[in-house]
């Protein structure tokens, strides 16, 4: 081998060199702390902490999202892009409003880091490369237990006056507890409190007092306590009134923003009397030729629909929908229609939209009369 030849040899090789070393350049993140336990504090309390991205990599780690489990955390990053070797902090906050107990959340970050689930730290698989999860637990305590801890509720497929719900409260302080309701925003619900303990132990029952068409109505329930701490409790209350095939979610939110196309899935469950084997949904559609609709077989309900809901749902029918991304949709949003055989609700319409205020109205319902 000649010098030229060597000289051409030497010089391929650092190209190869160079080129391995570029093609392996890639981000690498780190969590500092990789999970956080705030311990026990009282509700109402506002726990935070600051959460470390560190970029251990070669390459510049670029964090495209934060987003959260639920809306209990809020987290914002300094910045989103963090050259190799330094790092950025994550403020999280966890809104203990409203909580009791055993609480767990969690801090998701999508980064262009290449590795997935396990690799980067998570307990739990992580569906896309560069998902990170910062995992959150604590206990919030309570003066004032409430079981169940959603409210009051009453669900009745019958729609006369005298339907009911039932709400248990339940001192958790030395001091005795002297409940009085002091307010109601829901004036369709007649309220009876009834002493089970004394100064620890209550029982508080609402009853329709009017004929009320299907759907929600929502409000709220104040207390007096007599207590040291929380001596004033908000408890949420609301009626649904069911008809025999309910849409779970009844409404689809897209975001003005999202770019991306949707993919949803929705239940139809079925209340009925009729032998819930017969029933099906027979079809859907919407007048949109960009929205797509698919229609499963009936099945029999998850154990917990039977035995924890009270009328038990007495079969599913799922649907995979199909949508636009919300940057593509128009401002009256889509309707999807579903036919069914049930003779009191033939037919039963989704409701798709990027008005918040409307969404929020079709999920939760109308505020009660005040």
């Amino acid at each position: 081998m000649n010098r030229s030849d060597r000289d051409v040899l030497w010089l391929s090789i650092m190209v190869a060199l160079a080129v391995g070393h570029a093609a392996a350049a890639a981000p690498r993140l780190v969590l500092q702390p990789p999970a956080w336990d705030f311990g026990q504090v009282w509700q109402e309390e506002q726990p935070q902490t600051t959460l470390v991205v560190r970029n251990e990599g070669d390459a510049e780690l670029v964090i495209t999202e934060v987003r959260t489990t639920c809306g209990c955390t809020v987290a914002q990053p300094e910045r989103k892009n963090v050259p190799p070797g330094e790092s950025t902090s994550v403020k999280v906050h966890f809104d203990t409003h409203g909580k009791q107990g055993e609480v767990t959340s969690k801090v998701i970050l999508l980064t262009n880091d290449p590795r997935v689930g396990s690799e980067l730290g998570n307990r739990d698989p992580a569906p896309k490369p560069g998902e990170a999860h910062f995992h959150i637990r604590g206990f919030v305590k309570r003066a004032v237990l409430r079981e169940p801890l959603g409210g009051l509720v009453v669900r009745a497929l019958d729609r006369q006056p005298g339907q009911s719900g039932r709400l248990v409260l339940k001192n958790q302080m030395s001091e005795p507890m002297r409940l009085q309701l002091k307010s109601s925003s829901i004036r369709e619900l007649d309220i009876e409190i009834r002493e089970i303990t004394p100064g620890v132990e209550y029982e508080v029952i609402g009853r329709t007092n009017r004929a009320l068409e299907p759907g929600k109505v929502r409000g709220e329930l104040t207390f007096v306590t007599g207590l040291s701490r929380e001596g004033e409790i908000a408890v949420p209350a609301r009626i649904e009134m069911l008809s025999h095939v309910e849409l779970v979610p009844p409404a689809i939110y897209l975001l003005k923003t999202d770019a991306s196309p949707v993919q949803r899935v929705i239940s139809l469950q079925y209340y009925g009397p009729d032998d819930p084997n017969e029933f099906r949904v027979t079809g859907g559609t919407c007048k949109d030729p960009r929205v797509k609709v698919t229609v499963g077989p009936t099945q029999p309900p998850e154990a917990w629909m039977r035995t924890k809901l009270n009328p038990p749902v007495r079969a599913v029918v799922q649907s995979q929908v199909s949508l636009p991304s919300g940057a593509e949709t128009p401002p009256e949003g889509f309707v999807i229609e579903y036919t069914t055989t049930d003779p009191t609700c033939p037919k039963v319409e989704l409701v798709v939209t990027t008005d918040k205020e409307l969404f929020e109205r079709r999920m939760y319902g109308r505020p009660g009369t005040k």
